[in-house]
């Protein structure tokens, strides 16, 4: 199998940094339902067939923003539950 995504990250994120915030300077002060709007713009992108590897490149905090958002190939039980 294999999986892109595009992770938003908010102020009580695990991990207030990212790639492209290095400090979390825009992190720390994004609220969860900031992060959560984000998400469902984002989604209504993609919805209408723009590219989500691009989006996933220019919005994504996780490094794999850089591949567009491709988390790879993956065998079953080996992607962390969402949430975790």
């Amino acid at each position: 199998m294999r999986a892109s995504h595009i992770l938003v990250k908010h102020q009580g994120s695990r991990r207030t940094a990212s790639w492209k915030d290095v400090d979390g300077v825009v992190i720390k002060t994004r609220t969860k339902a900031e992060a959560i709007n984000m998400l469902m713009d984002l989604r209504a992108k993609i919805s209408t067939q723009e590219d989500f590897a691009e989006i996933a490149q220019e919005h994504s905090d996780c490094g794999s923003a850089r591949a567009g958002g491709d988390l790879g190939e993956f065998g079953d039980g080996q992607m962390m539950q969402v949430g975790g």
